[in-house]
């Protein structure tokens, strides 16, 4: 199975072991290794998260091995970090090893939680399943929502979720608008969902519409 082939929820704070050609195109072992193993790997280890940015990422936690069907691990110095973006690995092999695997790399694991930890009205964002066609497939937490307004022609844009409230999401707008909806980049917009052609699209009307105050 490819990573692109995926939701961001199956891999999410998990244990991914990534293999393929692709990878070893995107990674130096010298930049995860003091001293890079003698036997030549197939694979890393990785714990999936996101950046300051929302963006998905994999963190290699070791080098691997993979030989019928058991996994030789060549843990990484902790003195440094390699993070994948998904674009960047999408079309790499991927399994959800997560358990025992997880166990030698806990302190670690917890460090990138804690390093980007969110709060927890934008985790819950994340596990809104309505919205999962909608969203941008490398920065999960960023969905396109459709604007409407009298005498304005509907326009998408993009809007990172900060948080929901019921059925209302608020998002921060990260693309510009080209009509006057009342908004600018890095305003808070407030939007839900509809249905339309059998499709659900996440849907905000002008300034005064959203709620939102001027």
């Amino acid at each position: 199975m490819k990573t692109d082939d995926l939701n961001f929820r199956e891999m999410y704070r998990q244990i991914c072991l990534l293999s393929g050609e692709e990878i070893f195109d995107e990674v130096n072992l010298k930049d995860i290794f003091d001293f890079p193993p003698e036997e030549k790997l197939n694979g890393f280890l990785t714990y999936c998260h996101t950046d300051f940015d929302g963006a998905l990422f994999f963190e290699i936690l070791a080098g691997t091995l993979e030989q019928a069907g058991k996994i030789k691990t060549f843990p990484g110095s902790y003195k440094k970090n390699v993070r994948l973006k998904r674009g960047a690995v999408g079309d790499c092999e991927i399994k959800i090893v997560t358990g025992e695997y997880s166990i030698p790399f806990r302190d670690k694991i917890q460090m990138i939680n804690d390093e980007f930890d969110v709060d927890d009205r934008k985790e819950k964002t994340r596990f809104v399943k309505s919205v999962d066609s909608l969203r941008h497939p490398d920065y999960p937490d960023d969905v396109q929502v459709f604007f409407f307004a009298e005498n304005l022609n509907p326009e998408p844009a993009w809007l990172r979720c900060e948080k929901i409230d019921g059925n209302i999401f608020t998002g921060t707008l990260l693309t510009e608008l080209n009509q006057d909806f009342g908004f600018k980049i890095g305003d808070e917009v407030k939007f839900g969902t509809a249905e339309f052609n059998g499709e659900i699209i996440c849907v905000a009307g002008s300034k005064d519409f959203s709620g939102s105050e001027d």
